[in-house]
């Protein structure tokens, strides 16, 4: 069902994301995710985003922790990412033959194809902080424990710092390619607190139908 109550893009266009005295950095941290979401085609993945204060679980450790806002996938994507990382420590256990060999190279590819884009989703937040100049590294530590996490399960543990330049290049492109999108997101996630994923989906066949 169509919301009509969502901020239309024409609206958004006087938005200023590099104001540094009017943007709210956690709900641009949370777009952030969304954009780089979108971009990667993981939205079939994509379940909500909020910009309000919570608990939640965190994904690497099982803690509870207090977070300013989220862009949730769905149970699915969760119960993907971790049947993989089980799949991932069987493949670590000393074994010989063809067979264990073949499999361990399909894992690693899998690795490769399930980690790298999911790096990139969680590199968002912070990337687009840094694109719009209002960076705030202190909102994505549990973000880069997560990053270290799937580093360390391809195999390339303590390259996070060297990662986040890389990363950070190729979202530039991204951000600029979108950016009446993410102003659109964003003031829409400022006023609502939360969007749902038909939301999000309307704001975003808007912006993919919109004429210049």
């Amino acid at each position: 069902m169509k919301d009509e109550t969502l901020i239309p893009l024409i609206q958004c266009l006087d938005v200023n994301l590099k104001d540094k005295d009017s943007v709210d950095v956690t709900i641009l941290h949370e777009t952030g995710h969304l954009i780089v979401m979108y971009a990667l085609d993981m939205m079939d993945y994509f379940s909500s985003i909020t910009a309000k204060a919570d608990e939640h679980i965190n994904e690497v450790t099982g803690a509870l922790d207090s977070v300013k806002g989220l862009t949730d996938v769905t149970q699915d994507y969760n119960e993907k990412m971790q049947l993989f990382a089980d799949e991932l420590k069987q493949a670590a256990i000393p074994k010989s033959g063809k067979a264990t060999t073949e499999k361990i190279r399909k894992v690693k590819l899998q690795g490769v194809t399930l980690y790298l884009p999911n790096i990139c989703r969680l590199f968002g937040g912070g990337a687009i902080c840094r694109y719009y100049e209002i960076p705030d590294e202190n909102m994505c530590k549990i973000d880069d424990d997560f990053i270290d996490t799937l580093l360390y399960g391809l195999g390339i543990p303590g390259t996070r710092e060297a990662m986040r330049i890389l990363v950070d290049i190729y979202l530039n492109s991204v951000f600029a390619s979108f950016d009446l999108l993410t102003k659109t997101i964003y003031k829409n996630l400022k006023q609502k607190g939360t969007l749902d994923k038909n939301q999000v989906m309307q704001i975003i066949a808007e912006w993919e139908n919109f004429k210049w």
